[in-house]
């Protein structure tokens, strides 16, 4: 019978035990590593809270065009959810909104769903006068899609702004809801361009007349600014509910033991920032 010598199998399983331990100490430290970096990480989204405006800049410069240097060095106001950020400003007689979004997940939401700016001239935060852009076509979207890869664009995103046909309004003054030309005769205009920052970059101006209102007057305004989409929220959570949708057990429960609603999700409309604010008067 084979024998083994005893110092020999303690060597060898001292080592073994070792190169565990010595392993587990590496595993523990690529952890504490990664905890590190996701708390870091963490930490600077925290530091970054939305920033609201407190009042509307006076602006007599304002071109369309996509490019965002006539509003200054960088856009002031942060809206945290949605990474994005944006400035109001008007003239004599138009509202302007400028929008940015630097991140690539926000930025394809952007362009599929559209950025929505709307402006309630009775300063409730509800529908008012509203501009979509960009809407592409649908078809042409599908369209790049089935494309080989080959045949794909370096830049899709480029490809989805030249998709886009018009701009969608709904509520404007002396203009049916729906899609208007790109060059249109109402004086409302916007444009998104990709900026030399790998930036998704909108503008858009909407006169004062299409939100019949003809001066700048002192009375608040509220608007809306946002990425259009859809978000999922969580209703029920086991509260008790009857079949009138009162808490108590009993009877007429209309699902679940003993008329428990149980938790499920629900589609609503991203609400976006919501905004109270006079117009600017000329300095």
């Amino acid at each position: 019978m084979l024998q083994l010598n005893p110092l020999i199998v303690m060597k060898s399983n001292g080592c073994l035990y070792w190169k565990q331990m010595r392993q587990g100490i590496q595993r523990m430290v690529m952890y504490w590593l990664i905890f590190s970096a996701l708390t870091a990480h963490a930490q600077h989204i925290d530091k970054r809270k939305s920033v609201e405006p407190t009042k509307i800049d006076f602006k007599s410069t304002i071109q369309i065009d996509g490019k965002l240097s006539d509003w200054g060095d960088s856009l002031p106001y942060y809206f945290d959810k949605q990474e994005l950020k944006y400035a109001l400003a008007n003239d004599e007689g138009h509202i302007y909104v400028a929008m940015q979004v630097p991140d690539g997940a926000w930025q394809m939401q952007a362009l599929h769903q559209g950025f929505s700016f709307t402006v309630n001239t009775d300063g409730k935060k509800k529908e008012g006068a509203s501009v979509y852009f960009p809407l592409p076509d649908r078809e042409s979207l599908r369209a790049l899609a089935t494309k080989d890869k080959e045949e794909k664009p370096a830049d899709i995103r480029k490809s989805i702004l030249g998709a886009v046909r018009g701009i969608y309004v709904k509520g404007l003054t002396d203009v049916v809801d729906g899609f208007i030309s790109l060059e249109n005769n109402y004086g409302i205009r916007a444009i998104a361009a990709i900026d030399s920052n790998n930036t998704l970059c909108y503008e858009a101006v909407i006169p004062f007349e299409r939100l019949g209102i003809y001066t700048i007057e002192a009375k608040d305004m509220a608007f809306n600014i946002k990425i259009n989409g859809i978000v999922m929220r969580t209703v029920g959570g086991g509260r008790a509910m009857n079949r009138y949708g009162y808490g108590g057990y009993g009877y007429g429960y209309p699902y679940g033991a003993y008329g428990m609603q149980p938790t499920r999700k629900e589609a609503q409309q991203e609400p976006g920032v919501w905004l109270v604010l006079p117009l600017a008067k000329p300095k």
